[in-house]
């Protein structure tokens, strides 16, 4: 047996697609976005445009404290539908992060 015979044969997923269901291997390329704020938001024509911003702090040499400054990392743009959806998100969260912890005493 040769040694390329002897090491196991490549593994490939293969994950279908389901109609009306989201791709798990497209879900497995999205990117993860932290943002600080949203400093401008907008509405043209039926699409609403939000952009997310983050606190950027670099370092400055010879100076102890860092040089601070904002940056863009993501310009949304949505349909009302969606927007609308992502609200009701929000909201949800939020609804979330005031909920008493399951199994507190009232």
């Amino acid at each position: 047996m040769t040694e390329e015979a002897k090491k196991s044969p490549l593994t490939v997923e293969q994950i279908p697609s389901v109609a009306g269901s989201v791709s798990a291997i497209a879900s497995a390329s999205a990117p993860f976005i932290y943002f600080d704020g949203v400093p401008n938001y907008g509405l043209n024509g039926q699409i609403a445009n939000l952009t997310l911003e983050v606190i950027r702090f670099t370092a400055v040499p010879g100076t102890p404290n860092p040089q601070i400054d904002r940056v863009s990392v993501a310009h949304l743009r949505m349909t009302l539908p969606a927007l609308r959806s992502l609200k009701v998100a929000i909201e949800g969260i939020e609804k979330m992060a005031t909920a008493p912890p399951k199994g507190a005493q009232k």
